[in-house]
Parts: structure tokens; sequence; C-alpha cells
């Protein structure tokens, strides 16, 4: 089974383009002669590869369309086009979100309705947990392998949740790291991708009242760090966060708002922590009943109308800062998507509870050779 990474590629330059003008490198992605806001004669290539386009860790996306065909590319002067040398990854430890990119932002554009996503390179533990076709690595995202998320806690493990991957062989299971937008190869930075040959469930797990929902994908290869800023480690918090906090899920799950609908562009959600007790009157008035019991693996979030992890989601991390306070750009994996009811009721959903699993997923790490400082702070 192959174990290096998949790499995303983009459309080559019409020789033409590379021909005339020897400023740019052959590999250049071009799409199109365009003209510039200057009114300039230019063409359209990637937003990092014109020098006054660069993406970096504190560029707002633009994601209207412009005179380029996609929102990831810019008309530039050819003249202007400069080979732009990645940044280093980010280092100190794990839960580093992409600097800067800490604030909500809301992306509007006609071609994607008005929804809220994540900034490009946000949360750089966050991972697609897809099936296999063939055993064959794949460039494109197909969403019909889309099995749910997870979170890369060691550079060849992955954290997700046991009911997703229960009925999967290791070989039926990949992950995909570094993704963003599901429908275009043109980020700033490759994707890569990881076969699985492990799959560590937790030995008492429930599925039907998600009791002890977690699950270790141990990879083939471990995902390479270097030169991918976009692509992290995830903090696991050892501990309950303060009541109250501001915590965050993502993910390319259901929109809850269209129950049919995946979300193309990695979404983001704002979900404050919601104590056991709080969480358990709530879930009581729902179909689940007055006798319903919250389970000490499990833990809550959300509960705001509209704002909710949805069907697809299921894995994903739930994230909390690790020091509070506006410029704080670092986070810990509190809990993973597991129930809820309904999309966007103003009811708690329910997560894996990975203080209380903390100590399981340290014995199952340490049991296969792994290093479980990874994911420490």
């Amino acid at each position: 089974m192959p174990s290096e990474a998949t790499t995303t590629s983009t459309t080559a330059a019409p020789s033409q383009n590379t021909v005339l003008d020897p400023v740019l490198d052959p590999d250049f992605n071009e799409s199109a002669v365009c003209t510039t806001e200057n009114g300039e004669s230019g063409i359209c290539v990637l937003l990092q590869q014109c020098k006054d386009g660069v993406i970096d860790n504190t560029t707002l996306i633009d994601l209207r369309i412009g005179s380029c065909p996609h929102y990831l590319q810019t008309c530039c002067k050819r003249s202007a086009t400069a080979r732009v040398q990645p940044p280093p990854a980010v280092t100190g430890g794990c839960g580093w979100s992409n600097p800067g990119a800490g604030i909500f932002r809301t992306k509007d554009s006609e071609n994607i309705n008005r929804k809220t996503y994540a900034d490009y390179g946000e949360y750089p533990w966050m991972v697609a947990v897809m099936r296999t076709t063939n055993n064959v690595e794949a460039v494109d995202f197909k969403q019909s392998d889309y099995i749910g998320g997870g979170a890369i806690i060691h550079p060849s493990v992955v954290i997700t949740i046991a009911h997703k991957v229960e009925w999967q062989s290791p070989s039926q299971l990949k992950c995909r790291a570094g993704e963003w937008d599901t429908q275009t190869t043109l980020e700033l930075y490759t994707t890569q991708e990881r076969f699985v040959t492990k799959k560590i469930i937790h030995e008492e797990f429930y599925k039907v009242p998600a009791y002890n929902d977690v699950a270790l994908l141990i990879l083939s290869s471990p995902f390479k760090l270097e030169d991918a800023p976009h692509i992290g480690v995830a903090c696991l918090a050892p501990r309950l966060p303060a009541p109250a906090t501001t915590c965050y899920s993502m993910g390319w799950g259901k929109e809850s708002q269209q129950k049919t609908v995946n979300a193309v562009i990695l979404k983001k959600v704002e979900l404050g922590y919601v104590e056991a007790a709080q969480c358990l009157t709530a879930l009581r008035r729902t179909r689940l009943g007055p006798r319903y019991s919250l389970h000490s693996s499990h833990l809550c979030a959300g509960g705001v109308a509209g704002v909710d992890t949805c069907k697809g989601d299921g894995g994903s991390p739930l994230v909390c800062p690790i020091q509070e306070g506006p410029d704080s750009n670092r986070y810990a994996v509190y809990g993973l998507v597991a129930f809820g009811i309904d999309c966007g009721k103003p009811i708690p959903a329910v997560y894996a509870n990975v203080p209380k699993l903390y100590a399981w997923v340290d014995s199952k790490m340490a049991a296969e050779g792994f290093d479980t400082t990874t994911y420490k702070y």
C-alpha cells in the first residue's frame, strides 16, 4: 500500500504565457489573460504568485469573484510575478492556529451564500477522515468518500469518534490533512493524504448512547510538517474548560441551515461550553426524555439556535483557547463531535469528553510506542 503523501496540483500554465514571459517560472499556474485594476495587461495567477497579492498570516482572502475565473487567483502584471518562499512552520508545541486568523470573519460571495468559514490554515490539526477508493491516493476531494472529521495528535496518529469508523477496516480508511476548500486545488499549500494501517477503538465504547466514543487511527507514514504551516498537531486538554468558555468546532459536514448540503469550505462554528447539569436539563426536555443520563465520557457545547455542528461533522474537534483573550491563537481539543438533537436547534450538542478520555489516549499511544508529549502543553 502506498505511504507517501498525495499533494494537490494545479493546471499547467498555457505554453504561450510561459514562453513569452521569461520572468515567470514554468510551473506557475496561469488560467487567463486579464486586465489589472489599473487597466494594465496581466495574467491570472495564484494570489501567492503575485508580489502585491501575497497570502500571509494576516491577509483576508477575498471570495468575491474578480476578473479572474477563481477567487484564489488575482490579475497580476507580468513584471510583478515572483516565486514566494513559504514561511516556516509555527514552532513551540501543539495547538497553534494560523497567527492572525483567530477572529471570526464572514466571507460574503454570490457563490457561497453568505456562510461563515474558517480562515485558511486556521485549524491546522483538522483532518478529513475518508474512505479509500481502490487503495489509490487521490488529488481531488470526493464528497462521497467523506466520513467525518478528526484531529492530528501526532504526525502518525489521528483522533476521531469511534462510531464513524467502527465498521470500516483500516485498509478502507485514509486521512486528508491541509484541506480547506474541497472543490479546488488552488490553495497556497498542498494537501497530504495518509492511509490508515491500524484502528484502536475504546474497549468500553457503546454506540447507541455514544459512551466512550473515541478512536485512534494509526497512519501508514507521518504527515510532513516541514514547510507546511497549514498542517500541525493539536493539543489535548487534560481538564474541563471554565464555565461559559467560548470554544469552536469545524468541519465539512451538513450546513445546519441546509441539512442536505455539505460545506465546501471548512466551516467554523462558535460554541459556548455548557456545564453538565445545565446540559442535562436541556436534553431531558427533548425526545431523549426525563430519565436521560449524561455519561461521564460526554461534555456539551452550544445551544444557540442556528449555530451548530451537524451531520457529517462527527469526529471533528471542539477546541477552546488555552489562554483566554483576544490575542489567543493556541487551542486545545476538549471534545469530539458525537451527537445532537437536530441541527441548529437551541439545544446543546454532545461531544466526546477528551479530558475524561485523556488517560486512555495516553495508554494507547504509549503501547504503540508513540511520543505522548506531542499533544501536551
